[in-house]
């Protein structure tokens, strides 16, 4: 019988702890998990802050802009170019005379087909640099782009868009 009391008194005494520590051990996970879930919030945050605003991700900015300013001056430049090409058209086929119905059939085909092509290929450099000038635009109104923008060496915040004059 003794053996049956002991087996009994210390039951009672198992069943105390274990429903007194189980439940602190069960808070006291609840706890670090609230606390762990609370500094990964931090963390993360953190860690896009460093990918956004960190030496790396401002060096890769900057020549980004940079890269993007040389673009949009090269497309200005082929702009005055392929103008040029339009209007030298016009020059190369002068000597045929003003009233093109007096032209050979021939030479009108190649002169249309010269003009067309020039345009064409004005058009599409303009439409680059329109492309290029909105994509820095949409870059550097993004707030962790912004302290890149206003640097001399960068092209015009806004844009007027080109079109072709008609008369070329």
């Amino acid at each position: 019988m003794s053996y049956r009391n002991e087996f009994n008194d210390t039951s009672k005494d198992v069943k105390w702890t274990f429903w007194k520590v189980v439940p602190l051990v069960f808070g006291a996970i609840v706890v670090l998990g609230v606390i762990s879930y609370a500094l990964g919030w931090f963390g993360e945050a953190a860690s896009v802050a460093q990918d956004e605003f960190g030496p790396k991700a401002a060096l890769e900015k900057y020549e980004w802009f940079k890269d993007q300013s040389a673009r949009i001056e090269k497309s200005k430049a082929d702009i005055m170019t392929f103008e040029e090409r339009v209007k030298g058209i016009e020059k190369q086929y002068s000597g045929y005379g003003k009233d093109m119905a007096k032209w050979p059939p021939h030479i009108q085909v190649q002169y249309n087909s010269a003009k067309q092509t020039s345009r064409d290929d004005l058009t599409a450099i303009v439409s680059n640099y329109n492309n290029l000038v909105k994509e820095y635009n949409a870059a550097s109104s993004k707030f962790n782009w912004v302290p890149f923008k206003t640097k001399s060496d960068k092209p015009k915040e806004t844009i007027e868009e080109y079109i072709v004059p008609s008369d070329l």
